[in-house]
């Protein structure tokens, strides 16, 4: 949900209230806010803040990305549940710099303070109605200052209808995105798809435990009456799903392995994997766009992988798996610029889920940093942390799963 700064009520708080010296001011734009002025550290001093109301109360907060500029210093992103500025407050902190730096800060970034001190035993802040958006600039230097905000994306499962997309979920990640959002009580419907063939066990038990919240579809997505089918699906849930992931892949397959030299390269499974990993997520996303109205925000994203980065590349090897998912973040690239014109509020991304323990990578763990292995259950929570802040400014992009960008 983009936030339209220059609507926000914006009042200033200074350490004035406690006799300080300290003196700021706020401009804003419809997409950008100005905090500047002078920390003083006289009489006990040594803070500026500034904070505006929200038209409608957010709940649940999922997240917050934005872009800032700044001089160096660090500053505060502060949320608050209630009008009393004596009140609890939820404080994140985020460095600045020169460049403009897009940073993601999840519910987890957050820790609950009263007048600058933690608090325990707060509410979780996802379960809080938040009012009130700022940012503070506490302790430092003496001098000027100033912080540059743009771009404010807020995430929130009350945007849309509430309806999520997974393909490929029998198994994996995509099992483990699955369960994940169906645990989410502001997810109203999670549709997952999965191939005729494949082991239904795990999505089976979700549907025990969580009835029609769980709709099942059976497709292939390197098939076009599959995906035609996928399309008449979404458009009978009024509008399309807020959030589609396509966490289907393939890396090897019997015979069809990772090759080490270029001698080992198959035309036949090159186009496979080119099949699977690049043309079927582009075209499900078609699949996925035919249901969505023009100025209804969503996200698409596909699930990449750090070894389809070129400038990243630094090893070799693995020819189809790396050229396979270079094309499709290509892929996701040009359809977000086209997305720019045809769905202006849609986000079309790709992210690197990390390494994670799953039959894909399983073959391939032994040389593995400790530490570096991650679950599926753990690799699904970073992947929706990162994704359901997400908003316009950001498609095109290649995310880590830490909300940091990848280089192409």
């Amino acid at each position: 949900m983009p936030l339209d700064l220059a609507a926000l009520d914006w009042r200033i708080t200074n350490d004035g209230v406690m006799g300080g010296l300290s003196a700021s001011r706020v401009h804003t734009s419809q997409r950008a806010l100005a905090f500047e002025g002078e920390l003083s550290r006289e009489n006990n001093g040594g803070f500026a803040s500034v904070r505006g109301a929200l038209a409608a109360p957010l709940k649940p907060f999922r997240g917050v990305r934005l872009t800032v500029t700044g001089d160096g210093r660090r500053y505060q992103l502060r949320l608050r549940s209630d009008d009393d500025p004596r009140g609890i407050a939820w404080r994140a902190e985020f460095d600045t710099g020169p460049e403009p730096k897009r940073i993601t800060l999840t519910p987890g970034a957050f820790e609950p303070v009263f007048r600058g001190r933690p608090v325990a035993g707060a509410p979780p802040l996802e379960s809080v109605a938040v009012r009130h958006i700022g940012f503070m600039l506490a302790g430092g230097e003496a001098g000027p200052f100033r912080l540059a905000v743009e771009d404010v994306e807020l995430g929130a499962g009350a945007n849309g209808n509430g309806v999520r997309l997974v393909i490929g979920a029998s198994r994996g990640i995509g099992l483990a995105l699955t369960a994940a959002q169906l645990a989410d009580t502001a997810v109203a419907r999670v549709i997952a798809t999965h191939r005729a063939d494949s082991d239904r066990s795990g999505l089976d038990r979700l549907r025990e435990q969580y009835g029609d919240r769980l709709a099942l579809e059976e497709i292939d997505v390197t098939r076009d009456d599959d995906r035609e089918r996928l399309t008449a699906a979404l458009q009978a849930q009024d509008g399309g799903p807020d959030l589609a992931i396509h966490a289907a892949g393939l890396l090897h397959d019997g015979a069809l392995q990772p090759e080490k030299s270029v001698t080992q390269c198959d035309p036949a499974a090159l186009q496979r994997l080119f099949a699977v990993n690049a043309i079927a997520p582009l075209l499900t996303a078609r699949a996925v766009l035919q249901a969505q109205a023009r100025a209804r925000p969503f996200t698409f994203a596909a699930i990449s992988a750090m070894v389809g980065s070129i400038g990243d590349n630094r090893l070799g090897g693995w020819y189809g798996y790396r050229a396979s998912k270079a094309a499709l973040n290509q892929f996701m690239r040009t359809l977000a610029n086209e997305c720019r014109v045809r769905h202006p509020r849609a986000a079309i991304v790709a992210i690197h889920p990390g390494t994670t323990d799953t039959a894909l990578s399983r073959p391939f763990q032994r040389n593995i940093e400790q530490g570096k292995l991650y679950s599926p259950e753990q690799t699904a929570q970073r992947i929706l942390a990162v994704l359901e802040p997400l908003g316009p400014a950001d498609s095109g992009c290649f995310f880590h799963w830490d909300g940091s960008e990848i280089p192409w």
